[in-house]
Parts: C-alpha cells; sequence; structure tokens
C-alpha cells in the first residue's frame, strides 16, 4: 500500500511540477523582448563564469548574517517608504483593532468573515499595550516572523539533510520573501509563517530520528495549534504526515505518535477557541446565514477564476428577496442557499470546460514569482490603511523609486524587480520537478510530496487561484525544491 499510494502521488505531482515549470516560463515571456535578451546575456555569461559564480554563491553562505542585515535594512526601507501598509480585508481587520473605524463596521465584518476574528484579537491585544504605536509593533513582528522564519528552514535543512540543502532553502526564501513588500502586510500570511515552518522542523524530525520524540509531539501539537488559529490549512500537513505513519504499517508508532499529538494539540486549541468563542472585544452576530462558511469557499472556488467574489455573491443573491438584497446582512450566506449555489454552479460545467476551469485557477496559483502582489496607489485601493510616514516621504525622491520598484505593482520600474523573482520561482520550480522526477521509498521525500500536493487540492477545492495563497505551503515547496537542486548540483559535478 505504501509503494502504490506513494508512486501514484509521485506521478501526480511529476505531472504537476511539469506544468508548474512551464507555466513559470511562459510567464517570463511576458516581459518586454529587449528586457528579456539582456536577461538571457547576463545569464549566459554567468553560466561561462560558472567557477566564480559557485565561488561567489559560497562566500554569500558564509556571511549569513551579513545577508540577514541587508534584508532588514531592506525590510526597514520598504517599511518607511510605503505609501499603504494594508489593503482590503486586511485594513478592514487593522484598522478595526486600531479602533479606526466603527465598532458596528468591524463588527458587521467579523460576523460575515469569522476566519478573520483570530487576527483581529491578535492586533487588538497589541493596541490595548501599546496604543497606536501597535501599528508599529505589528510592523516590527512581521520582520521578526519573515526572518525567524529564514533561520527556522536553515536548521531544518542543515540539522536533517545537508549543508547544502540548508544554504539552497535558506537562499530560496531569503530571495523570495525576506527581499520582498511582503514585510508590510500584517496579515496571516505573515503571520502563520514560523508556526507553519516549526511543524515542518519538528515532523522531518520525527520522521528521521527516534529520540525526544514526545518532546516533539507536545511542541508539534502546540506548534500546530497557534497556526491552525490563524490558518486552518496547517492541518494539511498534519494529515500527510500521518498518513506517512499509518502506511509505513508501524502501528504502535503510529497509535503512539498520534495519541500524544492528539492530546497536545486538542488541549491548546481548545484552549484558544473557547477563548476565541467568548472574547468581549467586538460583537459577533452568531448566525449561519450571516456567515461565510466552508461551502463559501468551496462556492467561491467553482467560480472560474476560483477567486472571483462578485461572481459568487450574485449567485448567492439569487436566493436572497429583491427588496433584502442591498442590505449587508441579508442572509444569503444560509448553508441551503450554499448548497443550492454549488450544485449549479457544478451543473453549468461540461467535463471539458471543468477540466479548463481546474488548468486556469491551477496555472493563477502557481505561474507568479512575485507571489501575487497587488499593492497599487492608494486611491486605487479598496479600504487601504495608509502609511502615518507616507505625509513625509511622499514628496521624497529616493522612497518614490522604491514604491515604483518594489512596492506598487502598476510602478513604472516594477517589472525589473518582478522579472528577478521570477527567474528565482523558475528555480524553485526546476527543484520540484527534479525531486519529484523519479520515485523513491524515502519518507521525508514521500511526504514533502504528500503535503504539496494536499495543498493543491486544497486549493483546486476551495479558493484559489492566486499565487499568495502557496504562502501557507511556503516551507515544505522550498524544502522540497532545495532537494532537487542539490540533487541536480550534485550530478552536475559528477559529470
Amino acid at each position: 500500500m505504501y509503494q502504490l499510494f506513494f508512486k501514484f502521488i509521485q506521478k501526480s505531482m511529476w505531472l504537476i511540477t511539469l506544468f508548474w515549470l512551464v507555466v513559470v516560463a511562459q510567464e517570463l515571456g511576458h516581459f518586454p523582448r529587449l528586457f528579456l535578451y539582456s536577461l538571457a546575456i547576463v545569464l549566459v555569461l554567468l553560466v561561462q563564469q560558472k567557477e566564480a559564480l559557485v565561488k561567489a554563491y559560497r562566500f554569500a553562505m558564509a556571511h549569513k548574517k551579513g545577508l540577514v542585515f541587508i534584508a532588514i535594512v531592506f525590510q526597514l526601507v520598504v517599511i518607511v517608504s510605503a505609501n499603504l501598509l494594508v489593503r482590503r480585508d486586511a485594513a478592514v481587520v487593522i484598522t478595526g483593532a486600531l479602533e479606526m473605524i466603527g465598532e458596528e463596521s468591524i463588527s458587521n465584518y467579523l460576523t460575515r468573515n469569522p476566519n478573520n476574528l483570530p487576527v483581529f484579537l491578535y492586533a487588538r491585544s497589541l493596541y490595548h499595550l501599546f496604543g497606536f504605536s501597535a501599528l508599529w509593533v505589528l510592523q516590527l513582528l512581521g520582520m521578526m516572523y519573515i526572518n525567524g522564519t529564514a533561520y527556522i528552514l536553515y536548521r531544518t535543512g542543515r540539522d536533517f539533510f545537508s549543508q547544502q540543502v540548508a544554504d539552497s532553502l535558506f537562499s530560496l526564501y531569503l530571495c523570495l520573501l525576506g527581499f520582498s513588500p511582503y514585510v508590510i502586510q500584517t496579515y496571516t500570511d505573515i503571520t502563520s509563517l514560523p508556526f507553519l515552518a516549526g511543524q515542518l522542523y519538528l515532523m522531518v524530525a520525527l520522521l528521521k530520528e527516534e529520540q525526544k520524540a514526545n518532546q516533539r509531539l507536545c511542541l508539534l501539537g502546540l506548534v500546530t495549534a497557534i497556526a491552525t488559529v490563524f490558518r486552518p490549512t496547517a492541518l494539511i500537513i498534519v494529515i500527510a504526515f500521518a498518513m506517512v505513519l499509518f502506511l509505513k504499517g508501524k502501528w504502535k508508532k503510529f497509535v503512539h505518535y498520534m495519541a500524544v499529538f492528539v492530546a497536545s494539540f486538542g488541549l491548546v486549541f481548545a484552549g484558544l477557541t473557547v477563548a476565541i468563542y467568548h472574547q468581549q472585544e467586538v460583537t459577533i452576530v452568531r448566525d449561519e446565514t450571516l456567515a461565510k462558511s466552508l461551502t463559501t469557499f468551496i462556492n467561491l472556488g467553482l467560480t472560474y477564476s476560483g477567486t472571483d467574489q462578485e461572481d459568487m455573491k450574485e449567485g448567492l443573491l439569487l436566493y436572497v428577496e429583491p427588496d433584502k438584497r442591498e442590505e449587508y446582512n441579508n442572509g444569503m450566506f444560509a448553508t441551503e442557499n450554499e448548497l443550492k449555489e454549488i450544485k449549479r454552479r457544478l451543473r453549468s460545467y461540461t467535463a471539458l470546460t471543468f477540466a479548463q476551469h481546474l488548468e486556469y485557477k491551477l496555472a493563477q496559483t502557481l505561474y507568479d514569482g512575485s507571489l501575487n502582489w497587488l499593492y497599487r496607489e492608494p486611491e486605487d485601493e479598496k479600504t487601504p490603511l495608509v502609511s502615518p510616514l507616507y505625509a513625509y516621504t511622499e514628496k521624497n525622491a529616493f522612497a518614490e523609486a522604491v514604491r515604483q520598484t518594489i512596492i506598487q505593482y502598476d510602478g513604472k520600474y516594477y517589472h525589473y524587480y518582478q522579472v528577478v523573482k521570477q527567474v528565482v520561482w523558475l528555480l524553485v520550480a526546476v527543484g520540484l520537478f527534479a525531486a519529484v522526477r523519479r520515485y523513491r521509498a524515502d519518507d521525508t521525500l514521500n511526504f514533502l510530496s504528500l503535503a504539496i500536493f494536499g495543498g493543491l487540492l486544497f486549493l483546486m477545492i476551495f479558493e484559489g487561484g492566486k499565487t499568495r495563497y502557496l504562502l501557507q505551503f511556503f516551507p515544505q515547496i522550498l524544502l522540497l525544491s532545495s532537494l532537487g537542486l542539490v540533487t541536480i548540483y550534485q550530478k552536475e559535478r559528477k559529470l
């Protein structure tokens, strides 16, 4: 059963990563031709100077603290130069937590979107401690989360694989997230990262080593409970871990590990859930007709792009009386309405159009090396939280150059930043393809492949269609890619 199941996962991942490689490479073709030709010439010159490139990489890896320091300076420059800090849903949550909008507004929003209540309470607790300065505390914590995750991932590679894997994992992560504008986004994407990385570290440790199992399982339960409060998809990697143990057929070990983990996780998660349910910071109307649920996100996932909120709402409004359709809390999220709309959407697809929908949704999920960063000018955004520092940097030439190159998706020079990210993302796709090219009876490789497969399957069933959603599976994606890249490098050195 172990071999049959994981050979199926390996073949599936081979097809998915090949598709991933193709869509990422195709996206490079959308950049200006002259720009691409120049990039190609630079890459050819770098390949010709391979030994010098290897020496430069080794020098950089020998000075990781220096790289992290440069990344921190980069992040501070982005924070100071930013014209807006958060947008859309995140902006409503943060402005509500900082009492910048009315109590009724944030109450209505969280009644409809209860999944954002934990991050609201997290930000509100900081507001109680620091007042409006909590806005900058959130930024500081965001920097700690991003850079702390880099350390956890590096230790995962070094402690359980090799120095080469650790260096590759550290480099890919730092290029994609350490040097990125995501540091200003104080939302669950960044907040959950160190907990997700901690999950990965502990699970790999449990697969690789027998000692300290109970301590690691208890800590895994704690970390998973916190991660699940912010990101329920943190449970997907737990399912993959459990399936590896189960299919190995070592029943005593499976029962032992699951019993300790479930006890630890259940205790912490139950405590957090009860505390959140009985919170007194904001009024939440407990009515299933008013709140988005799992069926809402299945419904949203069935829109053609997988993320078309307006299309989803238009469909649900068909089941609401015409005179109530303009009301915010009009009961359109009733389970009965959701199920009717899901059935209607499924009937509207043919086998061909449903396959095209999945292909488009998967491509939109995988293609973008800038990880779906879409900040624009504040006046073009919905409910933006404009940075208090913008009044001082609005006319500063350097800050404006940072905004036009790194922060604003529609900036004059943003494509320079974007193409660098796309090249790194292409490297990630190459590593993933190499890692799953053939089946190996390796528990860790199979665990990582299954965890990523499960994450992508989740995004195909529920809301998907944005590369940003891969951030919740980033630790396992980058680790598997690093294993593949090191395999390529070792084979090339032998030749």
